[in-house]
């Protein structure tokens, strides 16, 4: 398997998944034109894509699902809670695949275990997608850690997890306080140091890759992240696993496994 991050942040948010025979995106919150770009940077034609995983419905994961589903022909995989909060928004896809969430299904040659996690909006979830042995685990935006997230996380080879803000820096940031108590409250986004109390108990030997996610440009840098992950996750980068920041207007790094 490989995985690319497209875009991670504030502002947009897509992860590319490619196995032997398959390859996906994760949401797609970018224009359809952006994310085309940015598929050519890594070699992908959008044509070649089977499908796309929508996690929920913020604007900054579905922004591109309508269009690209209806250029490319590509079926759209969500629960029906979040097809009912953006149908009105992303217009027709080719092709809707409701799935259950908490239960395996099949995408071409990838199981998909979508998971439930605290966030703001209608039925948001995580995914766990494998293709034979090879695993990865994707959760970018929860405002809190629950042992759900924490076991589904675990035995796998490569894991994007959000590290969204940096508590003093929110605090003393520039959003209004309405803002500051959604960013840090229960069905927000992840601290640094939430972020890192999650990497602690799932860093098993298995682990290859932890790639940070959903970083706030206004309330973290890729420093403190770096930094609050890296005393997280000692033993880990003492056996020479490797750990990225998936950044907003970068693509990359490609991790194959």
């Amino acid at each position: 398997m490989r995985m690319t991050p497209l875009a991670s942040g504030s502002s947009g948010n897509s992860f590319l998944v490619q196995g032997s025979d398959h390859s996906i995106l994760v949401d797609a919150g970018l224009s359809a034109k952006q994310i085309s770009e940015r598929l050519d940077q890594v070699g992908l034609d959008p044509e070649s894509l089977s499908a796309i995983l929508v996690s929920h419905g913020h604007s900054d994961h579905v922004k591109g699902v309508g269009v690209l589903s209806r250029k490319y022909n590509l079926p759209v995989y969500m629960n029906k809670g979040t097809w009912k909060e953006i149908c009105s928004y992303i217009g027709e896809v080719n092709r809707l695949e409701l799935f259950e969430t908490g239960r395996t299904f099949q995408l071409g040659s990838f199981r998909v275990h979508p998971f439930s996690v605290p966030h703001d909006s209608a039925e948001p979830v995580g995914f766990r997608i494998s293709e034979g042995k090879s695993r990865l685990g994707i959760a970018t935006d929860l405002g809190s850690i629950t042992s759900l997230v924490t076991t589904l996380l675990q035995e796998l080879q490569v894991v994007v997890l959000e590290s969204n803000h940096d508590p003093q820096m929110l605090r003393d940031g520039p959003y209004p306080w309405e803002l500051k108590q959604r960013v840090k409250g229960r069905l927000g986004h992840l601290s640094n140091a939430d972020s890192g109390k999650i990497l602690q108990r799932i860093a098993s030997d298995e682990l290859e890759a932890v790639i940070l996610a959903h970083l706030s440009s206004t309330n973290n840098s890729v420093d403190l992240a770096m930094e609050s992950a890296a005393d997280s996750l000692k033993a880990f980068l003492q056996r020479r696993g490797t750990l990225y920041c998936a950044q907003q207007h970068v693509v990359g790094p490609t991790i194959e496994w």
